[in-house]
């Protein structure tokens, strides 16, 4: 049997819709797949393991997430001593890597939930440290005290007359290691992590 033209031509417009029909569904179950599978890789907040170690943690705080919503938990460490608050508050601590306002700008954010008080957030940036010295003129020997390796000094806080230590390690165990060692340096006259703020 010799199809017509006006047959042929509903055959072939049948033929289409049914293969884009049906490479539509693949696609779509290919990214739900791809989706699936993503959300249940370390460091996902969806996973609930840490990318660095595989260490399990609780839920995100919803306050988090806002802040955070693309981020990847690095490091977790649980029912620890706050970096900005007094010795006996203790806090859940996420170590998330984000982007900054480019693309390509890695941001390293230490989010701290209270275990107590209704789970209060804040935010700090974890892989900097701000330290004053008693004199701004140690710069070069405060450098020179600083193993290469693990700190490096990236700027001046000219508001605050700080300076910007960039730090490589940066669990929140580190971090504290951190801050006691320039603590601990007889020059340096205080120290504090540096607050970050969402973007909106």
């Amino acid at each position: 049997m010799v199809l017509g033209t006006k047959e042929r031509r509903i055959t072939i417009a049948i033929g289409l819709i049914i293969g884009v029909s049906v490479s539509s569904m693949l696609v779509k179950h290919a990214l739900e797949v791809k989706d699936e599978q993503a959300a249940q890789k370390p460091g996902n907040y969806d996973s609930l393991h840490s990318a660095v170690g595989g260490v399990k943690f609780p839920p995100l705080p919803q306050s988090i997430k806002q802040a955070i919503p693309r981020g990847i938990v690095v490091f977790f460490e649980g029912n620890r001593t706050s970096l900005c608050l007094p010795e006996h508050q203790k806090v859940n601590s996420w170590v998330i890597e984000t982007t900054g306002s480019f693309r390509s700008e890695r941001l390293f954010i230490l989010a701290e939930a209270d275990i107590e008080n209704g789970g209060e957030t804040r935010f700090l940036r974890a892989s900097e440290i701000y330290v004053k010295l008693n004199d701004l003129n140690q710069e070069q020997s405060f450098k020179n005290l600083l193993n290469d390796e693990q700190y490096r000094v990236i700027g001046l806080n000219s508001s605050s007359n700080e300076y910007i230590v960039q730090v490589r390690k940066i669990s929140p165990t580190d971090l504290t290691e951190a801050e006691i060692f320039l603590k601990s340096l007889s020059i340096v006259k205080s120290t504090r992590f540096p607050s970050w703020t969402p973007l909106r």
